[in-house]
């Protein structure tokens, strides 16, 4: 007959309780694991800064890119308007006694209006569409960089009379050239000439950070 063991006593229990202390204790030790070390903090800060200057640089470089765009809108639209009021204007000029057209080189005194130009100039009378009678235009550039346009209605035969307002800002050159028939020449008399250019050349150099040039002929029909 099988002897039965003795009963443990309480403190043999409480003996054998203790050896599954450190079974206990794995859950502390699961959960400071969970955290992160000092090199994980400073990979994870890297990257971080890394993102954010990449994304830093990407924004600027689109902002730059939109101001940019923008800028060459704005010179495209006021080079455009120029033009197109060239254009209108100087196919309507006429071959006059009392007001021959006068292209003046960047530099020369002008006798129409105070001052000296900056740029080339030129001066003319024209029957300009929606206006009654001879018109007496001019335009330049002054030392701000202003296109002014001359205008006047007075007909006294002199182009130092009438008034001027800003048609454009933000030129740094202004550029004229003529077509005699044969070639181009960049002034014009037409009292000594005696008639019109067949054609006028005009070169716009709007300012800015990289100054744009534009150009374009007008043709005069009535030369």
């Amino acid at each position: 007959m099988s002897a039965v063991p003795p009963p443990k006593s309480s403190c043999e229990f409480r003996v054998a309780s203790s050896e599954f202390g450190p079974v206990n204790s794995q859950p502390a030790t699961r959960n400071s694991q969970l955290g992160l070390t000092l090199v994980e903090l400073l990979v994870a800060l890297t990257i971080l800064v890394s993102v954010s200057a990449a994304t830093f640089v990407i924004f600027r470089g689109i902002t730059r890119a939109w101001k940019t765009g923008e800028l060459r809108t704005e010179r495209y639209q006021q080079a455009r308007f120029l033009f197109d009021l060239f254009e209108r204007e100087l196919s309507s000029s006429v071959a006059h006694p009392r007001y021959p057209m006068v292209g003046l080189q960047r530099g020369e005194t002008s006798p129409f209006h105070s001052g000296q130009a900056v740029a080339d100039e030129l001066m003319y009378a024209g029957m300009l569409p929606g206006r009654t009678g001879l018109i007496e235009r001019g335009y330049w550039v002054n030392a701000e960089g202003d296109l002014m346009c001359h205008d006047d209605e007075s007909r006294d035969g002199t182009y130092a009379t009438g008034t001027s307002e800003a048609c454009g800002r933000g030129l740094s050159a202004f550029e004229l050239g003529y077509f005699n028939g044969t070639e181009w020449i960049d002034r014009w008399d037409a009292a000594r000439q005696g008639a019109l250019p067949k054609a006028v050349r005009i070169a716009l150099t709007l300012k800015g950070e990289r100054p744009e040039r534009f150009e374009a002929v007008v043709y005069v029909p009535a030369s």
